[in-house]
């Protein structure tokens, strides 16, 4: 005999064999190039002069801090080539794109909302990405805590 299927049990199990499935896989390798502190370093490197086709390159990440909660602000600075067009900052959550403030200097600043209550209380990988304007990429990663 078949028993009644109890849809809340059902769902609280989807809700987390899909949770699981976005964060499975190994955790990656945190990049020297990314540096979380309070402040900015005063000694900040220039760009280095690359040509429009040549691939992109990340030079240094700074990122305000390394756990985020709602409330909160999320400040950035990205040392890159001279050929970069565009910085992309994204987690799982959210994607942030980066002012390009100079050649190879890319900043920005976020006030954290609301986050899902599924989102909390998880670190996800974040992701640096810098393009050129022949669309090839280079990925730097990092891990961000959210509470």
């Amino acid at each position: 005999m078949l028993r009644p299927v109890n849809n809340r049990l059902f769902t609280v199990a989807a809700l987390l064999a899909l949770l699981c499935a976005c964060e499975s896989g190994t955790a990656p390798k945190p990049s020297p190039r990314i540096l979380f502190a309070a402040k900015m370093p005063s000694s900040w490197p220039h760009a280095v002069v690359a040509v429009a086709d040549a691939p992109p390159r990340i030079i240094k990440v700074w990122l305000s801090r390394s756990t985020i909660a709602p409330g909160s602000t999320l400040d950035g600075a990205i040392a890159t080539t001279s050929n970069v067009a565009s910085v992309e900052v994204r987690t799982a959550a959210f994607s942030i794109n980066s002012s390009h403030v100079a050649p190879g200097q890319f900043r920005f600043h976020t006030r954290v909302l609301e986050l899902p209550p599924l989102a909390r209380l998880h670190t996800y990988t974040l992701d640096v990405i810098a393009r050129n304007t022949v669309g090839q990429a280079q990925v730097e990663q990092a891990l961000l805590a959210m509470k």
